[in-house]
């Protein structure tokens, strides 16, 4: 059981064992079996936050006349949460003393101008950004792959250039400057045509080739609050994503951070959100320091840098702005994206903010950044309509609602009414079932299934769990050749009581009906069948 010794230190291994440390002492955020549980507020930053609160007596708090709520009092975070977060704080606080003096040293010594950043503490955007502002170097440049990643760029450098000392090589044209950070696969048209075809039942897809066009789709769409998802060109390399691969939304809204967090991202809903800023409005907004001029505000292509928010505009883009003022930042210059700093100056000219929200595209848990067409389309399916509208190349795809009216045969085409749909399985489906007992001997049984066939299919986490044993028996019957009517006369079948009141089998029905039809729709959904 010993995992270390050292002179009188010894470590039980069993210690690191069975529930985390964090799970067994804080019972307002872990439940017995050490599973996350939220019954509790810990979010410093939502100030705005409007809810229900609680009288002391217990009773519940009215809202005023006019419809509004109170504001929900805020709720600490518990002492092992603090014990964290305050962890956290000084090993930033003390990253940012030791680099400070650590560059500084060197730049005393050297008597450099020009600053070069790599290893992966070049991605602490903090750090960063206040050794470009506070030393005085003239020029700074951060990779956009700082960390192990760009070891395939060194080789690829140490390739064209390395030799022996001394020996002097003609650098390539390709290499007079950084080199782009769109180093992707180039998708093909075959490619995206192919992927929107996989998932057509579940896509509503228009091809518009007016590039403007489609600029003015998405504008609009995130002006009115929407959330979007572009998959343009190349993708991009390193953990960034700077406008190939993101999905983006109004900076103006403060409650888009909780939302896209929650329900596109499904991740902790503190975590804040990068601008995608023109680089020649970036002064207006961001304090960048005189390094700025001399990058013609072009500081922060690879979204490198923190810089702290105007006092003024702070307001304005609450969305992009941290808690303490800051905001990672990228600047967008029209020579190195032409199509996102259209986008954005498109934004710009429609809302006067000349930047918009911008995160990874990816919504299924442990994804990376997307990668092909499919990638983007499922990515895009799963995150629940959360994501109004995907760009992908020419197409631009909406979700398509489960169409009721074509499941019965209720829709009108041409004047006259379709027939009913029959709906069948995206592919071949494995079941696996469950029963579990717990200590109060409550039992409990789960059905969940696999279907490796369906868009939304995740390989990192397979199993789909299933409402109840209906939705499995429905699943089991969409094979294509029966329609409603069919499904529900073998659900509904007669129970041969002589006494049963004719009114009461017509509620079952509707009951049944009702009941097969949200199945219906729910499985439809999740890309499981189509019709």
């Amino acid at each position: 059981g010993t995992l270390y010794k050292d002179g009188d230190l010894k470590i039980n291994r069993m210690s690191m064992k069975g529930m985390p440390f964090i799970s067994r002492v804080d019972s307002d955020m872990f439940d017995d079996e050490g599973n996350m549980i939220r019954t509790k507020r810990y979010d410093f930053d939502d100030n705005d936050y409007k809810g229900p609160t609680e009288e002391k007596d217990g009773s519940e708090e009215k809202s005023s006349e006019s419809g509004s709520t109170t504001i929900a009092e805020k709720q600490l975070p518990t002492r092992v949460a603090l014990d964290a977060i305050g962890l956290a704080a000084r090993m930033q606080t003390d990253l940012e003393t030791v680099g400070m003096d650590f560059v500084k040293h060197f730049k005393e010594q050297t008597g450099e101008t020009n600053l070069c950043l790599a290893g992966g503490v070049a991605l602490n955007s903090v750090l960063n950004g206040r050794l470009c502002r506070e030393l005085g170097f003239e020029n700074a440049f951060v990779p956009p792959y700082p960390g192990d990643d760009g070891v395939a760029v060194g080789c690829c450098a140490y390739g064209l250039f390395g030799g022996q000392a001394g020996e002097e090589k003609t650098a390539p044209k390709l290499w007079n400057e950084p080199l782009s950070p769109y180093l992707g696969p180039l998708p093909t048209l075959a490619e995206m045509t192919e992927a929107v075809a996989w998932a057509e039942p579940w896509l509503d897809v228009e091809i518009i080739t007016d590039e403007k066009r489609r600029i003015d789709i998405l504008v609009e769409e995130i002006s009115s609050g929407g959330v979007v998802a572009i998959y343009n060109g190349r993708s991009e390399m390193g953990p960034r994503a700077l406008g190939h691969r993101s999905i983006l939304a109004d900076p103006r809204e403060k409650g888009l951070v909780r939302f896209i967090n929650e329900f596109v991202k499904k991740r902790e809903s503190f975590r804040p959100f990068a601008p995608s800023c023109l680089a020649e409005e970036a002064s207006d907004w961001f304090d960048l320091g005189d390094y700025a001029a001399a990058a013609n505000n072009n500081v922060s292509p690879f979204m490198s840098l923190t810089a702290q928010v105007t006092k003024s505009k702070r307001d304005k883009i609450p969305a992009v702005t941290h808690v303490d003022g800051s905001s990672r930042l990228q600047t967008v210059t029209p020579e190195a994206e032409p199509f996102y700093h259209k986008l954005i100056s498109a934004f710009y000219k429609a809302t006067g903010v000349p930047m918009v929200l911008n995160t990874s595209f990816n919504t299924l848990k442990s994804e990376p950044i997307v990668e092909t067409p499919r990638n983007a389309v499922r990515s895009f399916l799963s995150s629940m309509g959360t994501i109004e509208i995907l760009v992908m190349g020419d197409y631009v795809i909406r979700r398509k609602d489960a169409n009721v009216r074509r499941l019965l045969g209720e829709e009108q085409k041409n004047g006259l009414m379709t027939q009913p749909s029959f709906p069948i399985r995206a592919g071949a489906v494995d079941y696996k079932n469950t029963f579990t007992v717990d200590k109060d001997d409550i039992s409990e049984t789960k059905t969940v299934v696999r279907m490796p066939g369906r868009p939304m299919h995740n390989p990192k986490d397979e199993w789909f769990e299933l409402v109840d044993d209906l939705e499995g028996q429905l699943l089991g019957l969409c094979d294509g050749s029966n329609g409603v009517n069919e499904i529900m006369t073998q659900f509904a079948a007669m129970t041969g009581d002589e006494n049963q009141q004719f009114d009461k089998i017509t509620d079952y029905d509707q009951v049944l009906f009702e009941n097969i039809i949200r199945r219906l729709i729910r499985l439809n959904e999740h890309t499981l069948i189509s019709w």
